[in-house]
C-alpha cells in the first residue's frame, strides 16, 4: 500500500509503521508492536503518544498492562479536514492581515525620501549622471529650464557634453522655457530627442523631473544641484509640468 499520502498529512514514517502494525495486531502491548513495526524500543512510547494525540490510537489496560489499538481509520479524514480548516484560516489571515501589513511596509520603504546635494562642476556632472543612470532607453524626463544662465559659455559647454551622453543612451526630454530665453535656446540648446514649449507663466526654474526624483539646479558662482527622491514630490512636480505643458501648447 502506498502510504505517501499519510506522511503528506502530517504523520511521520515511524507513526505510519506503528499505525499499520496496530491495524493488524488489533490490540497489543508494546512488545509485539515494536517487532511488527520495526521501530526503536526507545521511541515507541513517544510514537504512540503522538498517534494518540492525533486520535489514531487508543489503549485499554488488561492485567495492569497497556494494550494499544488503532482507532477508526475515518479519523484520518478528520486530520485532513482539520488541516484544510487550518490552511483556510491561515490563508484568511494572510489575505486580511499579513499581506496588507507587508504591502504597507513595502510602500513605506518605497516612499522613503532622500535628499542629496552636489556642489561644483564635478558635482553637477554627478547629479546629471543620476538622470542617465535612472532612466532607460526610450524613457523621458521633464525640465523647467534655467533662465538667464543659459547664455553663459560654461553652461552651454556643460549641456553640450551632457546631451551627447543623453542622446547616446536614447533618453528623451520635454522642456518648458520662458519666452525671453527662446533665442538662446534655439541657438545654443537645441538637441536631438528634445521638445520645447515656451510660456510667459512663472515656473520653478532649473527643475529636472525624472522617475521619482526632482533635481533643482542653482547656477551661481559655485553651481549646485539638489536631488530629492520622493514619489509624492515627483508626482506633484510632474502634474504641474503637464498642466503647464498643455497651456503652453495651446
Amino acid at each position: 500500500m502506498d502510504t505517501k499520502v499519510l506522511t503528506q498529512i502530517g504523520l511521520t514514517e515511524s507513526e505510519v509503521k506503528v499505525y499499520f502494525a496496530l491495524l493488524e495486531l488489533e490490540s497489543s502491548p508494546v512488545g509485539p508492536i515494536i517487532e511488527k513495526a520495526k521501530v526503536q524500543d526507545s521511541k515507541i512510547y513517544s510514537i504512540l503518544e503522538k498517534l494518540k494525540e492525533k486520535g489514531l490510537v487508543s489503549f485499554v489496560i488488561k492485567n495492569n498492562v497497556k494494550h494499544f489499538q488503532a482507532a477508526d481509520p475515518g479519523n484520518l479524514l478528520r486530520i485532513i479536514n482539520e488541516k484544510e480548516q487550518q490552511l483556510s484560516d491561515q490563508k484568511r489571515e494572510l489575505e486580511d492581515k499579513i499581506i496588507p501589513e507587508i504591502e504597507e511596509r513595502k510602500k513605506f520603504k518605497e516612499e522613503k525620501q532622500e535628499a542629496t546635494v552636489y556642489e561644483g562642476f564635478e558635482g553637477l556632472r554627478s547629479a546629471f549622471n543620476v538622470i542617465l543612470e535612472t532612466l532607460r532607453k526610450g524613457e523621458e524626463y521633464q525640465v523647467f529650464t534655467l533662465g538667464d544662465e543659459l547664455g553663459r559659455k560654461e553652461v552651454i559647454s556643460f549641456f553640450n557634453n551632457y546631451h551627447k551622453k543623453r542622446i547616446d543612451k536614447g533618453i528623451t526630454a520635454r522642456l518648458i522655457s520662458q519666452k525671453k530665453s527662446k533665442n538662446v535656446i534655439e541657438k545654443e540648446h537645441r538637441y536631438q530627442g528634445m521638445r520645447i514649449l515656451y510660456t510667459n507663466r512663472l515656473f520653478p526654474v532649473g527643475t529636472f523631473i525624472f522617475k521619482d526624483h526632482v533635481m533643482t539646479v542653482v547656477w551661481g558662482e559655485k553651481p549646485a544641484a539638489f536631488i530629492v527622491k520622493s514619489r509624492k514630490n515627483y508626482g506633484y512636480q510632474k502634474e504641474f509640468f503637464e498642466s503647464l505643458w498643455k497651456i503652453a501648447k495651446k
